[in-house]
């Protein structure tokens, strides 16, 4: 996980009642056809205040009120009204007419493409990197601002939320057939998606033994069973490779996970980025802790002095030097000795999807080279 401050989002909606595309209102134009917008279809409404002025809704232009009945005691004055009034209120009934069309017109939804008819939002990056490992990212309409892989695929999905967090608005408007979700912040969201007639799928995924069932899942969904339980099963071998190799590693380099530069923040022995690191070679420091990711005290580190440090998180500075700089931290051995890393992506380590075989390599690249460099210095036995 790359540690990035929690921005709340502000950008959340209602939609109005029946205006889901899926259930459009029960009312006709003039002319026979169905008005699936709900604005609209309040207008042509027999009983909008529209009914007396235009020919919508069975009411002639010369005013007869015999499709409004709140308008028959003026039938009678409305005879005696001069024929410039007559012909004036026949005017605005026709400009009326002609600005709802247009109006029709224009907001009218274009019709789904035909494919399969599957149009999925994604409320998670590492759902995104699934669906498009699959061959199913063109069923993709919708996904969230920190999506950015595959990137020539993703740069043409719109953004309908946040991470876990779907806006609800500009979900509505790319008229989604399934929201997919592993986690969602607030769990009423699915109520109210499920009362729009939008089912929300849960993919289990966050945990390493999860991804190739997930990827499974998603090719049922997506009918890409074929490609999905093939990169699933490649997936499960490497996981299984990666595991036995770990297995007769003779010496295991003490490892502290930290997910920010300025919070002491490390990983429990249940976290994604732990499992990764041991299959990698290395052992948590953080093995004994309960939470996932629970924030620990400079003192707690200081007692556990680790081998080195990997830091999970952006920075315009070398890793080494965040810590080298602050107080405290210099006492570690692992900064006096500079063994003080980070990896190329970030992504691969934090994200639990197609890519963890790329993240668990990644993990090893950095150890073996640490394990290079201070190659006469044996690492602190495993702690039980």
């Amino acid at each position: 996980m790359i540690w990035r401050a929690s921005v709340p989002t502000s950008r959340r909606g209602a939609a109005m009642e029946g205006e889901y595309p899926h259930e459009p209102p029960s009312v006709h134009s003039a002319e026979g056809k169905r008005c699936r917008d709900p604005r609209v279809a309040r207008l042509l409404s027999p009983h909008s205040k529209l009914c007396a002025s235009s020919s919508v809704g069975g009411v002639t232009a010369a005013g007869q009120a015999d499709a409004c009945p709140s308008q028959g005691s003026a039938s009678n004055e409305t005879r005696n009204r001069k024929p410039e009034t007559s012909q004036w209120r026949r005017v605005v009934a026709c400009w009326l007419v002609v600005a709802l069309s247009t109006l029709t017109a224009c907001i009218r939804q274009d019709p789904l493409p035909a494919d399969s008819g599957m149009r999925l939002v994604s409320t998670a990056p590492h759902l995104t990197e699934c669906v498009c490992a699959i061959g199913a990212g063109h069923l993709l309409v919708g996904r969230t601002a920190t999506c950015d892989y595959p990137p020539e695929v993703v740069s043409e999905i719109p953004i309908t939320g946040d991470f876990a967090v779907p806006w609800l608005e500009p979900l509505l408007a790319v008229r989604p057939t399934h929201v997919l979700e592993t986690v969602l912040s607030d769990p009423a969201l699915r109520d109210r998606l499920t009362a729009l007639n939008i089912p929300v799928v849960h993919v289990p995924c966050t945990r390493l033994d999860q991804i190739p069932d997930a990827l499974r899942q998603l090719g049922v969904l997506c009918d890409r069973s074929t490609r999905a339980n093939q990169l699933a099963d490649d997936i499960q071998s490497g996981i299984e490779r990666a595991r036995q190799a770990a297995s007769s590693y003779q010496a295991r380099p003490r490892v502290l996970l930290l997910f920010a530069p300025d919070v002491s923040i490390t990983a429990g022995p249940n976290a994604f980025v732990t499992t990764l690191l041991e299959l990698a070679g290395g052992v948590s420091v953080g093995h004994d802790l309960e939470a996932d990711y629970p924030r620990v005290s400079l003192e707690w580190i200081i007692a556990q002095d680790p081998d080195l440090l990997l830091c999970i998180f952006e920075t315009t500075l070398p890793p080494l030097e965040v810590y080298a700089r602050q107080t405290g931290w210099r006492s570690l051995r692992a900064v006096r000795s500079g063994r003080v890393y980070t990896v190329t992506d970030l992504n691969t380590v934090s994200r639990p999807g197609p890519r963890v075989l790329d993240g668990i390599a990644q993990i090893k690249v950095v150890l073996d080279q640490d394990a290079e460099r201070f190659a006469k210095q044996s690492p602190t036995p495993d702690r039980p």
